[in-house]
């Protein structure tokens, strides 16, 4: 196996190119991490033992896993009205509030906090997310639902007695059905992300004042599970707004326990309760979000007490510890339906050196991944402070402890080769590949982003190598969003980044079928096995079934490299002053995970009322 320089990580703002790697020969993983930021109190790289809370109890100074939130007590009963909880927004709201146009997340995050969905999560105390019952949707704006026909029809009934917010035009007036239809119909009409919806349902019916039927086109086994992704479904939207498209851009009026009260460009949102909620009456009164871009500022709030929460660099996380020891610090749950993943483009895919899967492979066994996820991670320095962080792996398909396949341990048999580091590997397949001297290849990354130094250390790997020639081209967020990450319309490979969908089959039928837009492997280059079976998983209602099939998927994908495996991934720490309690609440949407209505802030919080 072939040994790399030390001189990886030219940009990196605390490692040095030297301190980085004393050298990957033992293969991946194999890196010495110089544990940065250290831990002792005065923020050096002195030892620090941090021990963990075994009940997850969120009290002052203990550490926790957000995974393990479902088994803290409900409290309730306890909660103690008032008070204003004020939470760190890092990036404007540059798009229109209307949900139907929002393209780069900062708008689907923004009207989150206005308008629900029929069906969200079954989360709340005892219910463990990974079991039958977590897995199940509940019903919300829709007070039932009901699946029949063998999956083809779905009836949604409308919950009574739901008012939205006392704004005009709507004057909190009684949600009816001619919201959800004209909702339904402009949705299906301008939505940016109908064309995914459309390919599942083929109309909707509307047979009395308190029903709504949804026909499909054919059985889809994610359908619930994806009536609550802003990829895929609608929220609710009040009948005088879908009727006036210049009103819904600028003004949110919602159904939800919290309504906008202050909008300021470049300063702030803010947020009142709504005391006429049909789930029952918050206890917070305010919800602040004040614009804070840099880091810096943003940790010296946090240590003033002026925003709850504070989420640093795991490299810096031990840092915080020893300068905030009164605060809690969470492991923040991995998210189990999203990847991260490069997509090729379609343009002159058919002619590309990278139509052939063993240079597809080559390109990925280049790149230490196991050892960047140490050094993001910090996870040499964690441990020797006590704290062990989650750690996943990243291939093709989610790290879902209910199908994930681990090369590591040999789960996808001959093939978990192709997701190891190996250069002199590479080196053979692209000889056999008929390119011995290596390719050239284009790189697209945006102009701007927090991950800017992953491009670089990618890139760097790459030339490392001596296979790779890679040229990285820079777009706006706009046009990477629109050109590179939706529909594929660039030659070359896509900087990896997450996925998306609270479903795995976004992923798939977005990615791996042949009629999914960002997907170049089409015509003569289409798998038709890959879109066989991408097909069944989709339509198989069994969930057990369903997961065979998910499991030959991975073992035909970890053959192909269709698209490139990106960074593994970690639990990142998130550090927040014990005042927030019930956190482990229903959520009603996908976004903003951590609040609920029946979040309540502690009497003995400083500056309660700001």
């Amino acid at each position: 196996m072939t040994t790399s320089s030390k001189s990886w990580l030219a940009s990196h703002k605390r490692v040095s190119r030297r301190r980085f790697l004393a050298g990957t020969a033992a293969g991946a993983g194999a890196a010495t991490l110089i544990a940065c930021g250290g831990g002792s109190s005065d923020g050096g790289g002195g030892a620090q033992t941090i021990n963990i809370d075994p009940s997850g109890v969120r009290k002052a100074g203990n550490v926790v896993y957000a995974k393990d939130n479902w088994k803290l007590a409900d409290e309730t009963k306890a909660g103690v009205p008032g008070g204003i909880l004020t939470r760190r927004n890092e990036q404007d709201l540059t798009e229109s509030m209307d949900p139907n146009f929002a393209t780069q997340g900062r708008g689907d995050r923004f009207t989150d906090f206005g308008y629900e969905y029929l069906v969200i999560p079954n989360r709340g105390p005892g219910i463990d997310p990974n079991s039958s019952e977590g897995q199940e949707l509940r019903p919300h704006l829709a007070r039932s639902y009901e699946a029949s026909n063998g999956g083809l029809t779905y009836t949604f009934k409308l919950r009574p007695n739901v008012k939205f917010h006392p704004i005009e035009p709507v004057n909190a007036r009684v949600m009816d059905i001619d919201d959800w239809r004209t909702t339904y119909e402009r949705y299906v009409d301008v939505s940016v992300n109908r064309a995914a919806f459309l390919e599942v349902v083929d109309k909707a019916e509307f047979p009395d004042a308190t029903t709504m039927v949804l026909k499909l086109n054919e059985p889809y086994a994610p359908f619930l599970a994806r009536m609550w992704d802003y990829n895929f479904a609608f929220k609710i939207i009040p009948k005088e707004l879908n009727a006036d498209p210049i009103l819904l851009g600028t003004q949110m009026i919602g159904t939800s326990w919290r309504m906008v009260d202050k909008v300021a460009p470049s300063l702030t949102w803010e947020f009142k309760k709504w005391d006429e909620y049909w789930a029952g009456k918050p206890f917070i009164d305010r919800w602040h979000w004040p614009l804070i871009t840099e880091d810096s500022n943003a940790y010296a709030q946090f240590i003033a007490q002026n925003v709850i929460g504070f989420t640093p660099e795991a490299r810096d996380a031990l840092r915080l510890r020893a300068d905030a020891p009164e605060s809690i610090m969470i492991a923040n749950e991995i998210v189990n339906w999203t990847v991260n993943r490069g997509n090729f483009g379609k343009i002159d895919a058919a002619t590309s050196p990278w139509k052939d899967p063993r240079v597809r492979i080559a390109l990925h066994k280049i790149m230490p991944w196991d050892a960047y996820q140490e050094l993001q991670s910090n996870v040499v320095a964690f441990r020797a402070a006590g704290v062990e962080p989650e750690l996943a792996y990243t291939t093709h398909l989610p790290w879902n402890e209910a199908y994930f396949l681990d090369p590591r341990k040999n789960e996808l048999g001959e093939a978990s080769q192709n997701y190891m580091y190996d250069v002199a590997e590479a080196k053979k397949l692209m000889d056999a590949a008929g390119f011995p001297d290596g390719i050239e290849i284009d790189y697209y990354a945006r102009t701007t982003g927090a991950n800017d130094e992953l491009a670089t250390v990618h890139l760097d790997e790459w030339a490392k190598s001596g296979i790779v020639n890679a040229n990285r081209i820079n777009v706006t967020p706009q046009v990477y969003g629109d050109k590179v990450v939706a529909t594929a319309e660039f030659k070359g490979v896509q900087y990896p980044a997450g996925s998306s969908g609270t479903d795995v089959d976004y992923l798939l039928y977005r990615n791996y079928h042949s009629n999914g837009p960002p997907n170049p492997w089409i015509g003569d280059l289409a798998d038709k096995t890959l879109d066989s079976l991408v097909v069944a998983q989709r339509t198989e209602p069994d969930w057990n079934k369903r997961v065979a099939i998910l499991k030959d998927i991975q073992r035909h994908v970890a053959k192909t490299f269709p698209l490139l495996p990106g960074p593994h991934r970690f639990s990142t720490w998130t550090f927040e002053w014990p005042w927030l309690h019930n956190v482990n609440q229903p959520f009603t949407n996908r976004s903003w995970l951590q609040d609920s209505w029946l979040n309540w802030l502690d009497p003995n919080m400083p500056k309660r009322n700001g």
